[in-house]
């Protein structure tokens, strides 16, 4: 995974899906957080990003997701296990297909993925339990969903990619 740790600061490459049915958008977390994201995941070397996000959907609940077009590109800046965090991520919307059984009968379920960290973090590469769940679209203010700047521009997604400079106080 691209993920580079200087002192109390990290940068990573992260690639993360925008996926809406029905007026809800599927959200995730750890169960370790107590803060909403979408999915997705750490890009790795020499791998393109579209599939950073099919390989994490695949890995994190089993389904071949669909690539539609890219959302956002982000410079996300924000605090995380004590550490300041320097993020570029690439957002794109999403679909799953339509006998996704596991993702559309359910408003909640739960996936897997590796913790992440530094070595010294107390659960750094260990599977964890991951909770999915698809939440109203009118209801993103109100929640605790990171980055914040997809808290209000999901109400409105533009028809070309955005650049957007984030920084979560």
């Amino acid at each position: 995974m691209i993920t580079f740790n200087k002192e109390n600061y990290v940068f990573s490459y992260r690639v993360a899906g925008v996926a809406i049915r029905d007026n809800k958008l599927l959200v995730h977390k750890s169960i370790l957080d107590d803060f909403w994201s979408l999915p997705g995941g750490r890009c790795e070397f020499l791998e393109i990003s579209k599939d950073t996000l099919i390989r994490e959907m695949n890995e994190e609940i089993g389904v071949d997701i669909k690539i539609i077009r890219p959302l956002y590109f982000v410079e996300n800046f924000f605090n995380y296990m004590e550490k300041d965090y320097h993020e570029l991520s690439i957002f794109y919307l999403m679909e799953f297909p339509p006998d996704s059984k596991l993702v559309f009968e359910n408003d909640t379920f739960h996936g897997k993925e590796r913790a992440l960290g530094t070595e010294n973090d107390e659960f750094y590469g260990e599977e964890l339990d991951l909770i999915f769940k698809w939440v109203d679209i009118d209801e993103l203010e109100s929640l605790r969903l990171y980055p914040l700047f997809l808290r209000k521009s999901l109400k409105n997604i533009n028809s070309f990619p955005e650049h957007i400079i984030n920084h979560d106080d």
